[in-house]
């Protein structure tokens, strides 16, 4: 049975749970500060393309990688690295034969990454070329994809493309995991987001909502 997520079930989520909210405060390093101030940067430079102003939290990372079998999945690819947050959550989570491409678009941020995992492997490039980047890796099908792309701020026609490439690369039963705020669910390309992906997968869960995350953020399972 196809199950179904919409903007006023994450409304509804957010009144009953205000009272409850906890957001964490860490003592800022070196590295962190200088992750916030690369993000906000390249905010600047492109509100749409960047997901977030801040780097994920560790609670949301975790809570994604939790979400997708990563123990058992042979081709995992994660969208929008950024500067690493959710990767860190992914790479100890992989079995020693797996196979993990990254896609990050943002040059910035791909040398960044690439400093921080020596060894892994990133393509530089937008997710409307996914097959075209994973034909590079001779990966042919995916088990897991996780998302760290702001997919309710892309225009309807990269959303449509990028899913597209994204449906021809998962595997029967294979998995996306991705995040976003509350603000998305109220753009009308975010409303569009939600009302394609309910046709395009068999079934869409949200899972929960991450607190600890500045901003608050949600979690979304599609599984194909």
């Amino acid at each position: 049975m196809k199950s179904g997520f919409s903007c006023y079930d994450a409304l509804d989520s957010i009144r009953s749970a205000e009272h409850f909210m906890l957001l964490e405060t860490q003592k800022p390093t070196r590295d962190t500060l200088s992750e916030h101030v690369l993000l906000l940067r390249e905010f600047v430079r492109y509100p749409f393309r960047t997901a977030a102003l801040a780097p994920s939290s560790r609670h949301l990372a975790e809570r994604m990688a939790s979400a997708v079998p990563l123990g058992s999945a042979d081709n995992v690819v994660e969208l929008g690295p950024g500067t690493g947050a959710l990767t860190s959550a992914l790479l100890p989570r992989l079995h020693e034969q797996a196979r993990f491409m990254a896609v990050e678009l943002n040059p910035v941020f791909a040398e960044r990454w690439r400093s921080q995992f020596p060894g892994q492997v990133l393509e530089v490039g937008s997710v409307a070329n996914l097959r075209q980047l994973c034909g590079r890796q001779n990966m042919s099908s995916i088990d897991c994809i996780v998302s760290g792309l702001p997919w309710p701020t892309f225009p309807v026609s990269l959303q449509e493309a990028a899913l597209e490439e994204v449906l021809s690369l998962l595997k029967p039963g294979g998995q996306m995991v991705t995040f976003g705020y509350h603000l998305g669910m109220l753009l009308p390309s975010g409303r569009h987001f939600f009302r394609l992906i309910n046709r395009r997968f068999r079934r869409v869960e949200r899972l929960a909502w991450e607190w600890r995350n500045l901003p608050p953020a949600y979690v979304l399972r599609c599984t194909r």
